[in-house]
């Protein structure tokens, strides 16, 4: 009868019933077509200047339109900074 080596290794056992939930792949769509777009036409000014030239989803483009909104107007005149 062949010896086995004594060892402190542990080996995991996984289940493999264990049912994966799979998510549907997030659609995403260009800058143009954001632009173009029903939804966000009355930002396509401030998302023209803000956006990076790479596909976005829906959330994305919600969240940068909100990151942008929330920070505070400065205005500058004649190299005075007024901040309302």
């Amino acid at each position: 009868m062949p010896r086995t080596k004594k060892t402190n290794e542990v080996s995991e056992v996984v289940d493999t019933n264990i049912a994966v939930e799979e998510t549907a792949p997030v659609a995403t769509f260009s800058p143009e077509v954001i632009i173009a777009s029903d939804r966000f036409k009355q930002y396509a000014d401030l998302i023209a200047a803000v956006i990076e030239d790479r596909e976005y989803s829906i959330e994305e483009i919600e969240a940068l339109l909100q990151d942008t909104l929330k920070k505070p107007v400065i205005e500058v005149f004649n190299d005075e900074i007024y901040n309302d």
